[in-house]
């Protein structure tokens, strides 16, 4: 398999990965399958009680058109990865329609950069553990996906990225952590279980990073969803069961990730499975299937046709395109 169809793979399962959980996010399990009469493996329009409400089938949210203007930034930065890359990825993204769908994380931290005062609460915490979620980790695979196998500068870029955003341990670490996976799946030599272990080194990392939360491990929590997967592997309904149950599939960075791990090792990596997995396992649903999608599909160059064209013009992509243009900064860089 050759570095384009791992770019390209990554990039598309992602988006659908995105796409198709948005019409499922908040719901349980139960609740996706009573509500769409079954488990949800097409693109639907988001009902009325979703974020992405009044989106047309096959649109994207916040999760993947982040990860899509982080591609573009890189791009169009020649290949370098530094703080005015990572501000003009989201600037440009904050200037795009999905910006409506964004996190309060990420909304944060456009306003400071657009110079949007907000007002200070009268009572601050010592820590707020809750900006310890998944958004750091929604956007990165396109790092991965530019590092060439290099897991190290995987990482390193990561933190760039991650920090006007996300600059705490937990965050960091699940950004670290999918960085370091699809890092690692664009290698020739790739498998599940050295995607498994190079997102643990993501993980450690990361977590040395940022303001230091009193959060869950990301990393040690990676390790329990992989145990969960590969334990009730082949029965896919047990696997969401077990690991919205143990683990989460919310909007914390120590949820989604891991839960991402896991699904990934449940299914031996199979792109669509996972995605599938991801979608209707419930919660953050959207979340969880970009990041699986985006590993799973760079490790086996995930590719539909019929997918692509129905994600490229609902949304106004051009994810071949991007893709080349991708994998050109890399080798240049």
């Amino acid at each position: 398999m050759n570095k384009y169809d791992k770019v390209l793979g990554g990039l598309l399962a992602g988006a659908v990965g995105d796409a198709l959980g948005a019409a499922t996010e908040t719901r349980s399990t139960e609740q996706i399958i009573e509500k769409f009469g079954g488990l949800v493996t097409t693109f639907i329009t988001p009902p009325e009680d979703v974020f992405a409400h009044g989106f047309p089938a096959g649109s994207v949210t916040d999760d993947f058109s982040l990860a899509y203007f982080t591609a573009r930034a890189i791009i169009d930065a020649k290949g370098i990865i530094d703080e005015k890359t990572a501000a003009d990825a989201l600037l440009k993204w904050a200037a795009s329609p999905f910006f409506v769908m964004s996190g309060p994380t990420t909304k944060a931290s456009v306003d400071r950069l657009l110079g949007i005062e907000t007002p200070k609460p009268a009572f601050m915490p010592a820590n707020d553990n809750g900006k310890g979620t998944n958004g750091s980790a929604m956007k990165i695979a396109p790092v991965g996906l530019f590092s060439n196998g290099n897991i190290d500068k995987a990482i390193h870029d990561a933190i760039i990225i991650c920090t006007p955003t996300h600059n705490n341990s937990t965050s960091l670490s699940a950004g670290c952590a999918v960085a370091a996976g699809v890092s690692a799946a664009m290698r020739e030599d790739a498998s599940v279980d050295s995607v498994i272990e190079a997102g643990l080194k993501g993980a450690l990392e990361g977590e040395k990073h940022g303001v230091r939360l009193a959060n869950p491990s990301v990393y040690e929590r990676i390790k329990l969803a992989v145990e969960i997967g590969r334990k009730y592997k082949g029965d896919d309904l047990k696997v969401m069961k077990k690991m919205t149950g143990i683990i989460g599939t919310g909007l914390a960075a120590a949820e989604a990730v891991p839960s991402a791990f896991g699904f990934l090792a449940a299914c031996d990596g199979d792109p669509l499975r996972a995605v599938i997995m991801g979608v209707n396992a419930g919660s953050d649903t959207d979340t969880v299937a970009t990041i699986v999608g985006a590993m799973a599909g760079t490790l086996n160059g995930y590719y539909d046709e019929e997918m692509l064209r129905t994600i490229d013009r609902v949304n106004g992509f051009d994810l071949r395109k991007t893709a080349e243009e991708l994998l050109e900064a890399a080798e240049n860089a």
